[in-house]
């Protein structure tokens, strides 16, 4: 019996949440083939454009990768990590967690309180104050590729009091925080999926309603396990973190 899809997710989300889902339970497993465009337009009886589309968002969140001649392989772990480690290091040598030829801006901070998903990212309670700095960050012409906020335990207001002012931190947010806290950062996670933009969403990047995004939301630790930041973010099309050592 071919697969069958449901809505009201889109058709393409579907296949890619399908295929993720056999990534992530072992059944398919790195460097199998996964299914190809072909494949997938025969077993669920979509357009080509939706097939492609699906490969292509599997392949932006870095679950698989092209191999001339043979098709879409599933990537290892160590690959899948390798973008989030490549932005934490350069954050850690910069402070700055955007690519090379952009550049970001703060439009907003201050306290606010904590919904369930922040809580529980933070591990506090439903409610409890937070620190949150918005983030809009533009392509050299002035296009918006992307919005971020990044939340912070309340507590941290009088002690880090940086995050509560537009001002750039030079050593970058969770490394100021993990400083101040004498902790030493130890860990990352970095969570993408891709969506359909809500008309709000589609505003702040200037797209069309109904464009497709990623929705990102990233976690950084320090070593005792307590989370330093917790972000969420919105980005259009496809965003390559570089650098060099020694920026």
């Amino acid at each position: 019996m071919p697969p069958k899809l449901e809505r009201p997710a889109p058709p393409y989300q579907q296949i890619a949440n399908e295929i993720r889902s056999r990534i992530s339970n072992g059944d398919l497993q790195a460097g199998d083939l996964v299914p190809s465009v072909r494949s997938l337009m025969r077993d669920y009886g979509v357009a080509i454009a939706t097939a492609q589309k699906a490969l292509s968002a599997l392949r932006a969140e870095g679950y698989i990768k092209p191999e001339r001649g043979v098709g879409s392989l599933v990537t290892t772990e160590e690959e899948r990590g390798r973008a989030a480690n490549d932005r934490v290091g350069k954050a850690r040598r910069t402070g700055k967690v955007y690519p090379t030829g952009q550049y970001a801006k703060i439009t907003d901070a201050g306290l606010g309180e904590a919904t369930e998903q922040i809580a529980d990212a933070l591990g506090i309670k439903v409610g409890s104050p937070v620190i949150r700095r918005v983030r809009r960050t533009f392509r050299a012409d002035g296009k918006p590729v992307s919005a971020s906020t990044s939340y912070f335990r309340g507590d941290l207001a009088k002690r880090a009091p940086l995050l509560l002012t537009s001002e750039r931190i030079r050593e970058g947010t969770f490394m100021y925080v993990a400083n101040t806290l004498k902790r030493n950062v130890d860990a990352w996670q970095d969570q993408f999926e891709p969506a359909i933009a809500t008309a709000d969403q589609a505003e702040s990047l200037g797209l069309d309603d109904g464009a497709l995004i990623m929705l990102g939301r990233n976690w950084i630790y320090d070593d005792a396990g307590d989370v330093l930041e917790y972000g969420e973010s919105i980005t259009y099309g496809r965003v390559t973190y570089r650098g060099r050592l020694g920026d």
